[in-house]
């Protein structure tokens, strides 16, 4: 391998030294000068993995949520500052004195993509479809305090007592009993509506021949490299959307996408190598069009409490105190800031001085080793799933690196997403994966519920991917779900996290720092502080102005060029 490596590296300089062409040291076209916004044009993004599917009633990845969010739309949405504000919703909904009754009123003139009228009939429709005990959808939990849910499921009753429609526009939710994050629910895409007669006469799944009110529709997915999105125009909204066409290209490695992206085949960027982002944070011609903030998410290694060794809370433990996290970071150019605890910087719950919480210290971690009854380590490998591409395999071998100091072996298992997904949310299937999760809404019950409550175990698709179940735990969420005063909530989660830390479903490792790229000519984009590249009020300003470019040095173009050769030839 290594002799391909130097004549590789031998041809590059060669190609260089006779003039071949470098990546532009800077943007290649700016934006014709439009202040308002401009209509037309194609818009064009990318992922390195692939979208599972279109169901919104079952799809809860961050990927399918991308494209999810430019088909539907839901009753509420959040603003730019992770504000509930009305979407199909004429306002946000009347609340009883109790907080156990919501009254929505719908938007006139709203129609699916087939043509059809929304009607509140389509909304209790999805919402009764979504929360059936034969679909199986992951939803389910958020929507638990509705009256007459547990009736509905267990087939004692045909309807949900606590969804009534009163007309066609006016529909009523009523719940056993207050739930403070019932609303963000019905912003989740699991709220989405669609046409209430899919389901009968459509022989394929809605994941693959998506309906909704959105303002694009798709216009065709070849499944693995790229999905087409059409303008709908029929919107609600007669101001949106701006762009004809927006292209989602799938399975599009950091090298290339940000190769493309540098040459202007490629409208936004937003995952980078750490020489890819050291180049842009100091490049000045890119300056003004990037931005990094920090994202409200978790990442950790996850451990199957179900799967020896990890059913022992002292190797779960052990692992938790042997990853060294500031050392991931300063791997990483510090774009990952260090934590020991579930809930990120931010919302309720969260304690910087958090007691017991994670943190990187060998010596208390081979003493877990030892009262696990491992002294000496564990014999057999451990499969660590990872996620394809270089970043996945980076994480999995600075595991493997950390782990071999208290002797736990670790053998690297790259998988694709959709598999990834799939196979994780069984029970008895995968020990130990490089895990991550970004909020669906801006509360502490999006985390600590999903992630580790019992609710969450299935035998397909568990959000609880640890397997992980705790009565007082559990009790713990429950009580803060219902509680509405906010000092007591918080501190009924502070206790909640004491407990998660000890366990160690997962060892918590860091939050993100998110860097995103876009060309001069993409306007109306900023970061979303839930939604992940929401691109569906972006405009262009066209026509395009190609720009001048100079020549970047030699050591940069020669960078360039045996990036992948010795990526992959190792």
């Amino acid at each position: 391998m290594r002799l391909i490596l130097r004549a590789s590296l031998h041809v590059c300089m060669v190609a260089l030294l006779s003039g071949c062409p470098a990546p532009p040291n800077g943007p290649r076209f700016l934006g014709a000068g439009h202040s308002a916004p401009q209509y037309g044009g194609t818009f064009v993004f990318h992922h390195e993995s692939a979208v599972r599917g279109l169901d919104p009633h079952m799809a809860f990845d961050e990927l399918s949520f991308i494209a999810i969010k430019l088909l539907f739309d839901g009753l509420l949405e959040y603003d730019h500052e992770a504000h509930l504000i009305p979407q199909l919703a004429e306002a946000l909904p009347e609340v009883s004195s109790d907080g156990k009754v919501f009254t929505f009123r719908l938007r006139k003139g709203v129609f699916f993509h087939n043509g059809q009228p929304v009607t509140t009939e389509d909304i209790r429709g999805s919402m009764h479809h979504m929360l059936s005990p034969n679909v199986g959808s992951p939803g389910f939990t958020f929507y638990a305090q509705l009256d007459g849910i547990d009736d509905y499921r267990s087939g004692k009753a045909d309807t949900i007592r606590g969804i009534r429609v009163l007309d066609d526009y006016t529909i009523e939710f009523h719940l056993k009993a207050p739930d403070q994050t019932f609303l963000n629910a019905m912003a989740m895409t699991f709220a989405y509506p669609i046409p209430r007669e899919f389901y009968k006469n459509h022989s394929q799944s809605i994941a693959f021949k998506p309906v909704g009110t959105g303002p694009f529709t798709l216009e065709s997915w070849e499944q693995g490299v790229r999905l087409v999105f059409k303008k709908n125009s029929r919107y609600w909204d007669p101001k949106k959307p701006y762009v004809n066409r927006i292209v989602f290209l799938e399975n599009l490695t950091r090298d290339a996408a940000i190769m493309r992206f540098r040459t202007g085949e490629i409208d936004h960027a937003h995952r980078f190598s750490p020489a890819d982002y050291l180049y842009f944070i100091q490049s000045k011609a890119w300056k003004p069009y990037q931005i990094q903030d920090a994202e409200i998410n978790i990442w950790g290694v996850t451990m199957n409490c179900g799967m020896p060794p990890f059913t022992n809370v002292h190797v779960r433990r052990a692992v938790s105190f042997a990853l060294d996290r500031e050392g991931w970071s300063r791997a990483r150019n510090n774009r990952l800031r260090a934590t020991g605890q579930p809930v990120p910087p931010g919302l309720l719950g969260y304690d910087p001085q958090l007691k017991g919480r994670q943190v990187y210290n060998l010596a208390r971690a081979k003493e877990e080793m030892k009262l696990a009854g491992y002294p000496h380590g564990i014999a057999q490998e451990i499969d660590l799933w990872i996620g394809p591409g270089s970043t996945g395999r980076f994480y999995g071998e600075l595991t493997q690196q950390d782990l071999a100091k208290i002797g736990i072996k670790i053998r690297l298992k790259p998988v694709s997403f959709p598999v990834y997904i799939e196979e994780s949310g069984k029970p008895g299937r995968v020990p130990l994966m490089i895990s991550g999760w970004s909020q669906d809404f801006p509360d502490p019950s999006d985390f600590l519920d999903i992630l580790f409550h019992s609710r969450a175990i299935h035998e397909h698709d568990s959000e609880n991917r640890s397997f992980y179940s705790n009565p007082k735990f559990d009790m713990l969420l429950d009580r803060a779900r219902i509680e509405q005063d906010v000092q007591k909530r918080h501190q009924l989660y502070v206790k909640a996290q004491e407990i998660i830390v000890y366990d160690a479903p997962w060892a918590f490792m860091w939050n993100d720092l998110r860097f995103e790229a876009w060309q001069p000519y993409v306007k109306g984009y900023r970061p979303h502080p839930v939604w992940s590249q929401y691109v569906r009020d972006v405009w262009l300003d066209l026509p395009k102005q190609r720009i001048a470019q100079t020549s970047t040095r030699l050591l940069n173009d020669l960078r360039w060029a045996v990036r992948l050769p010795m990526k992959d030839s190792y």
